[in-house]
């Protein structure tokens, strides 16, 4: 018994020593992405109520996100930013209570309302940690894992619009996240600092994009459920590609780093 204690503080102790400033700003930006998710999973909830493994997917996304904010304030290289992943945490006591509260249209409303504050301090904490890695290469772990935000706030931000949230505002938020999308998508093709893998995900990144605002602009000649399966089926697939990418992104950057 002494014996499996021992081992499992030393894959802890061993497990701290190796994270690194690329984990931390990986990680973070996961964070943002969360936010998104959590809503965007609510909203699927009040949409397809029948459908069981969105209660799993939300409890995944809360879980992944209280784990990610203790391993953060844990992280010593980046004490200085506490302050700010105070109001990070501050903020996510409310919203998790929230998302875990029973589905209604009035408390859509207000999480979508906290979904957008969580995720202003969290790319807030993001930044702060690229300036203190002061290196070129950190901004591409930003704008990726940004990247993976996007691709739910795409599907976040319609399934709002197809349950009558702000509609108008649903819709002209969606229309402005497609624009940014495919403009980071553009930058980060053009670095300098990508691989083969990486160039050759990011191709694959904008292919499942285009397909996915051909449906929003109507060119795919499908609506209602059959189009709220295809988003949330093509944005989780760009998640997954961005999510690759920065990983990608974040070991370049540990590499310049210990240079």
């Amino acid at each position: 018994m002494r014996l499996a204690l021992l081992l499992i503080l030393s894959l802890v102790a061993t497990d701290c020593l190796a994270f690194t400033m690329g984990d931390a700003i990986n990680i973070s930006g996961r964070q943002r992405m969360l936010s998104q998710r959590i809503a965007q999973t609510y909203l699927l909830k009040a949409i397809q109520p029948d459908v069981v493994h969105h209660q799993k997917r939300l409890d995944r996304a809360v879980n992944e996100f209280q784990r990610n904010l203790t391993t953060l304030q844990a992280f010593e290289e980046a004490q200085s930013l506490q302050p700010q992943l105070r109001l990070v945490a501050n903020l996510w006591q409310d919203y998790k209570i929230l998302a875990q509260a029973p589905v209604s249209k009035e408390s859509a409303e207000k999480l979508l309302m906290l979904s957008n504050q969580v995720l202003t301090e969290a790319h807030t904490y993001v930044q702060q940690l690229q300036t203190l890695a002061n290196h070129s290469s950190a901004e591409l772990v930003n704008i990726s894992g940004r990247q993976r935000m996007l691709s739910q706030r795409i599907a976040k931000n319609y399934l709002a619009y197809y349950w009558e949230i702000n509609k108008e505002g649903s819709l002209s938020n969606l229309f402005a996240d497609l624009e940014e999308f495919q403009n980071k998508l553009e930058y980060l093709m053009a670095s300098p600092y990508n691989t083969g893998e990486i160039n050759q995900k990011l191709e694959k990144t904008m292919g499942h994009f285009e397909y996915a605002s051909k449906g929003f602009d109507g060119e795919m000649r499908i609506q209602g459920k059959r189009l709220v399966d295809v988003t949330i089926g093509t944005t989780d697939t760009m998640l997954y590609n961005m999510d690759g990418i920065t990983k990608l992104y974040a070991a370049v950057l540990d590499a310049e780093q210990n240079k």
